[in-house]
Formats: structure tokens, sequence, C-alpha cells
């Protein structure tokens, strides 16, 4: 169907109007019972028009409809039937404003019975929308939803209104008044808040936005976009290592400066062997290029050697916590468990170290110990970990994998 096509037919549904013909816009009764308030001088094109458009005869139409218009004086009701009728025409011909101005006039007229009010505003909306008049697409929307509320195009089209008219605060109280309560939000209406935030420079906003996105539409590009924007407020390596290594379960690790800063602040952190495994994985995926590409290889060989020294390390591993005598040296352990990527014998360090006490950065252990659990396929256990964090820097990145671990059973949206 062409674009012309769908305007009409929306417009035509929007207003009630089906088959071509209507009730209340061209019945063959409709002149008729209103003949008291037609003068004869009146009825005669009215009826020609009348009988014109029931032929789909629109040029027709159109030049009684004139004739009729020209007619002075007339009164109120018959300047409304010259507009009903009018409007209707003009829609058909895809005059759209044309339609536009006489479906104004007749829903002002006050003879359009109030329960077919709605229906015209929603008509009025999606054609001031196709005519960018986003103003009155907003007003005769809102219109529309106060008397039907919950309808999601129009919703969607107010919305959407509001921010081309870069009315980017109205658009994002508007959208949060519609969604309060809402178990799940239209992905358009969050995109449109996500974008107009975009325009106010709301950070804050932004990743309430995205956040929204992410927990309702688990998709790839959501991810990339929160946790690319947490990057730019996550400073200290500790609360790098853990952005990081969500960004790599998100599969949204996916730039060369990022595998390297992911890699260097694992290394830095005690954790060579998931730094390798990190790097091998970013030029397997060729991202490096260059002059990166050789820094990228020189990285791994070093992340290679303390991997092999986490290899020798191993075998004693279990003796080694078993024999542990602080909370430190039991997390040292885990620490080996986790870089090699045995998850349940680190979970179980973590856990016996945080038991122990006198840990250096309890915050730090609470988030390993959270990790290796979502990593080891026990999710849901890893909460108490992540609640358990008092620090407000770690806090902003545990808040994205508490996020992780919500959105976990649900399948990505296609595309």
């Amino acid at each position: 169907m062409k674009k012309a096509n769908l305007i009409l037919a929306a417009a035509l549904a929007a207003a009630g109007v089906t088959g071509g013909t209507a009730a209340l816009l061209v019945p063959a009764t409709a002149v008729a019972q209103a003949q008291q308030k037609i003068g004869a001088k009146m009825m005669k094109p009215l009826k020609a028009a009348q009988d014109a458009i029931g032929q789909k005869n629109w040029p027709a139409a159109l030049a009684s409809l004139a004739e009729a218009q020209a007619i002075e004086p007339k009164s109120p009701y018959e300047a409304f039937m010259v507009d009903e009728l009018g409007w209707y025409a003009r829609l058909q011909s895809q005059d759209y404003a044309g339609a536009v101005q006489a479906l104004e006039r007749a829903v002002a007229s006050g003879f359009v019975a109030e329960a077919d009010l709605p229906q015209r505003y929603k008509a009025l909306a999606q054609l001031n929308y196709q005519l960018q008049d986003y103003a009155k697409a907003a007003d005769f929307g809102s219109k529309y939803l106060a008397a039907t509320p919950g309808d999601q195009p129009i919703t969607e089209l107010v919305a959407q209104s509001k921010f081309l008219q870069q009315d980017y605060a109205g658009a994002r109280a508007f959208i949060a008044q519609v969604t309060a309560g809402t178990a799940k939000p239209s992905e358009q209406l969050l995109r449109i808040d996500l974008s107009s935030a975009v325009k106010m420079n709301d950070t804050q906003g932004m990743t309430r936005s995205l956040e929204a996105l992410v927990r309702h539409y688990p998709a790839p590009k959501y991810w990339e976009d929160l946790l690319n924007t947490q990057l730019y407020q996550t400073k200290s390596d500790r609360d790098l290592r853990a952005l990081y290594r969500l960004m790599a379960d998100t599969g949204t690790l996916d730039k060369p400066e990022e595998y390297s800063e992911a890699a260097t602040t694992l290394m830095t952190g005690g954790f060579p062997t998931e730094a390798s495994r990190v790097l091998d994985q970013g030029l397997a995926a060729g991202v490096f290029q260059g002059a990166a590409l050789t820094r990228a290889q020189s990285d791994l060989q070093r992340a290679r050697a303390g991997a092999d020294a986490d290899r020798k390390e191993l075998p004693g591993a279990d003796q080694a916590l078993a024999a542990a005598k602080t909370g430190n040296e039991m997390i040292a352990m885990g620490k080996l468990y986790f870089s090699v990527g045995d998850y349940g014998k680190a979970a179980d360090a973590f856990r016996k170290g945080l038991a122990k006490g006198g840990v250096a950065d309890v915050d730090d252990a609470n988030a390993l110990l959270g990790i290796a659990q979502v990593r080891g396929g026990q999710a849901k256990d890893a909460l108490p970990a992540f609640d358990a964090i008092k620090d407000a820097g770690l806090s902003g990145v545990i808040r994205l994998w508490k996020l992780y671990v919500e959105t976990k059973g649900s399948p990505a949206p296609a595309g």
C-alpha cells in the first residue's frame, strides 16, 4: 500500500469510517434528518455532494461542496454540514491539509456528538502528524487519550510529536505519566525518553532510560549503550574490572581499547589467566590493527607468562586454602580459582574469606563472589553478595550486574 493510501486508511479508521461510507458522515439519512435545519437552497448542493460521495466521484462531490460553500448567508449547522461532508471528500481525494481544516472546523462547531469526538480527535492527531504539524498532533492526540487512555500507537504519536517539537522535557514528562505503574512500557516510548535525555545532556536520565530498555528489552545494542555510559563514569581499576567483566559477559566488549584496558586492569589486579582469555578473544575477533595489534600481542605474552604461574600454583591451591589462616589468604586463593575460570571453587574461597573476616577490601571480595556465582550458573544466589557492597563507585557497576541477573533469563529481542 502506498504512503498516501496508508494515511487515508488510518484517518478513516480513526474517525470510525469503514467501507467508504459512515453512519455519521455520509448516510442517506444524514441530510434528510436535518431538513428542518437546512434551507432548500443549501439542500440541493449538499444532496448532490452526498450522492457523488456515495458513487465515490470525489471531483463531483468537491464541486458540489464548493457550490454549497459559496452560498451566503448560511446557518452554523449548514456550515457544519459543508465541512462534515467536505473533510471526508477531501481526505478521499488525498487533500490532507484541506481535510484537516474542514474536520477541525466540524469538531469546533459543537454539532459533532460527544460520543464521536474522541475518534475525530484521533483522526486529527494522525493527519496533523503526517502534515508535520506536531503541536496540533500532540494536542489532538492528548484529547483523544483523555477520553480513551491506553491506545499505544497514539500514545507514541503524542510522545514523538513533543520530541519533534523539541519539547524534550514535555516528552519525558508525558512518558513518565503514561508509563507509571506499567509492567512493560512500550519500547518506542523508552527510546523517545532516551533520545530526549540525550538532547538535554542528562546523563542520569540517559542511564535510567537505558536501564529500563535493558530490563524490558535486553538487546545487545541497549546493553552496549548502557555499559559505555557507565564506562565514562567508572574510574578505579577495581571498579573497571567488574565493569569489563560485565561487558564481556553481555557480548559488548568490542573495541580494541576496551580489550586492551580490560586485560591491563585484570593483570594488575592479579588475574593473568583471565586477561589472556580476554586478549585471545579480541585477537580472534580481529579488533586489533597496526600498532594496537603489536601492543596486544605483547600484552598477551605477559598475560600468558602470568597464566603459566597460575597453572603452577593451581595444584596446591586446595591445600593452601585449607591451611589459610586469614581472610585475605583465602581471598587470594579465590582470585586464583576465579582467574582460571573455576568459579565454584572461587565462590567457596570468597565465602570462607569473608566469613573469616579481616579482608582488606570487603566490597571487592563481595563483588568477586557475586560474579563468580553468576558465571558459575548460580545467578540468583549472587544477589546477597551484590547487596552487601557499600562503596558508591563500585555499587554503580554492581547495580548493572544485578540488572544482568534480572534479565539473564529473558531472551534478547530479535534485531
